[in-house]
């Protein structure tokens, strides 16, 4: 193996998306200690970017891992020791599913792979764009697949819009 296959292998997590249910090794309902295990051929290390208490012992953390560029961003639900996987995001073109959808896709084919999509347009601060596109009931654990806009030049597209994320959730309240 070269050091460029090494240095590859470190960057991603092997194993397909599989919607509403995980991406790669990081499944839903999966134990911190088991999530942080399989997150441990990453480079080492990671980055809390957000906690938030919910009740007396209760809390919702979120990691990025690894430390120095995102990956993946984990959210881990629950009492400290006894804490679940309800959020996982892949920022890495390498985790796709079963029909070939993931980060780099254009947006032409997710719409035809998956016809039952559910997407709503953002607009960010800085006029960035994006569309969230839903997969499955938001009730139930479900699939979001993240498009960037794109780019026009003289009003005319010289780059398509493709998914720039992939998450898979359990339906529940961040804040």
């Amino acid at each position: 193996m070269s050091t460029a296959e090494a240095t590859k292998q470190a960057e991603f997590l092997r194993g397909p998306i599989v919607p509403g249910k995980s991406v790669g090794p990081l499944r839903l309902g999966m134990s911190e200690q088991a999530a942080r295990r399989a997150l441990r051929k990453l480079d080492p290390g990671s980055r809390l970017v957000k906690r938030i208490r919910k009740g007396t012992a209760t809390e919702y953390l979120e990691y990025t891992y690894p430390y120095d560029y995102t990956s993946y961003t984990v959210g881990y639900l629950g009492r400290p020791g006894k804490r679940r996987v309800v959020f996982a995001m892949s920022h890495v073109d390498e985790n796709k599913t079963r029909e070939g959808v993931g980060v780099s896709a254009l947006e032409v084919k997710l719409a035809r792979t998956y016809r039952g999509l559910r997407c709503q347009n953002f607009y960010g601060v800085t006029s960035n764009r994006r569309k969230e596109c839903l997969l499955g009931s938001p009730n139930r654990p479900h699939t979001i697949f993240v498009v960037g806009a794109g780019e026009t030049v003289m009003g005319r597209p010289s780059r398509p819009p493709r998914i720039i994320r992939v998450l898979v959730e359990q339906p529940f309240k961040r804040f």
